[in-house]
This record gives C-alpha cells, structure tokens and sequence, in this order.
C-alpha cells in the first residue's frame, strides 16, 4: 500500500510540473515562479534540488556567484499561477480551478540576477557541479534571478472570486472611480525587501545535456 501511495504521488508531482511549465505567458516577469512565501534566502546561485518523491532541499548557496542588482520601478501585469501556488503564497483555496489569471502590481521592484558566463565558470571551469550534485535520483536547478520589493499586490477578476472556497475573506475591493477588470486584492507590505519571485535554471553534471 505504501509503494502504491509513493507512486500516485511521483505521478502527481510529474504532473503538476509538466502543467506548470504549460501555463499562459505572463505580461511581465516571464518564466518567473513565486516562491512559497516571501523570503530573504533564495537569492540568485542558490542550487536546490527535487528528489524522485517531488521533496525540495535547499543544497548550497554557492556564494563565489556574486549577483547583481537592477532597479526596475513600479512593475504591473497580468500573471498567471497554479491553484497550488496561490495556496502556498496567499492562502487562498480554489474549486475546480488550475489556471489562475492575476494582475499583479510590485513597486519599487529590485531585479537580481546572474550572469551566465560567471554562473558556468564557477560551476565547470572550477569543477565546482560535482560537489553538488551527487543524487542520480535528484533535479538539480540554480535559482538565476529573483525580484525583490517592500509592497506587492494580487488582484483577481469576479470570476476567479468566485472560484474560492477558502480565504476570500482576506480580499478587499479596489477603490476606483472607473470599472476594473481585477476589482478584488490582497495586499502585502514588508519591512524589508523580499524575495517573492525567482526564475531558476536546470543544471546538470554535464553542461551539454538536457
């Protein structure tokens, strides 16, 4: 039973991560992914790794990876998330949605980000990928980029509203003159900047596969 229990669960997990990759393109941060939870870890050369169970660990934060920093103003779009995502990140439970459309406003964004040339020398030029890698059963990525802010904000459609079963109760209405199409937000403000999005980079032993 418990072999049984295993599988369904590495199917899911393959599942879900084949359906995360096939999302609608955002409008801004493309290919970006929200972390769990807004974070101060998690910056760019950071390595994680995700076992044949689906489990994340955090392997090393390879600190010879120096990351840079751009100011990138007031940043708003539309976005789009898994229900698991936004479950994670805003407690908020969805019926029978996968897909989830959000215009998403960050000010005063702060975008790190690393460069590849110094990413593959520290890796391969210093032979430094095979000390982290060392699970043959394990997906081994580097987080590349992160964007940082103080104050971040989630509006959702009536329709998408709708769709909650659990946490609506935290969503406030947009204050305008004019109809918008995301009348619904949640709001969150930090003392300090953190981290909410990353985008990541697959890596293997050998920098020629995949």
């Amino acid at each position: 039973m418990k072999k049984t229990t295993q599988i369904v669960l590495i199917l899911f997990i393959l599942s879900f991560e084949v359906f995360s990759q096939s999302l609608p393109p955002n409008a801004i941060l493309k290919n970006y992914r929200p972390f769990s939870s807004p974070r101060t870890n998690g910056r760019p050369g950071e390595v994680y790794r995700i076992d044949e169970s689906g489990v994340k660990y955090i392997v090393q934060d390879v600190s010879a990876i120096k990351e840079k920093v751009s100011e990138e103003g007031n940043l708003i779009g539309r976005m789009y998330f898994t229900s698991d995502e936004l479950l994670a990140l805003l407690n908020l439970e969805f019926d029978r949605l996968d897909v989830i459309p959000a215009e998403v406003k960050i000010l005063k964004a702060n975008r790190e980000y690393t460069e590849q040339t110094i990413v593959d020398k520290i890796l391969y030029g210093n032979g430094k990928i095979r000390e982290l890698i060392v699970d043959p059963n394990s997906s081994y990525f580097i987080i590349r980029e992160a964007i940082l802010s103080k104050d971040i904000t989630f509006r959702f459609s009536h329709e998408t509203v709708k769709k909650i079963k659990r946490g609506a109760s935290v969503l406030t209405k947009v204050k305008s003159t004019e109809e918008v199409d995301f009348p619904f937000e949640i709001q969150k403000k930090f003392k300090k900047e953190k981290r909410v999005f990353y985008l990541d980079q697959s890596i293997q032993i050998d920098p020629y596969d995949g």
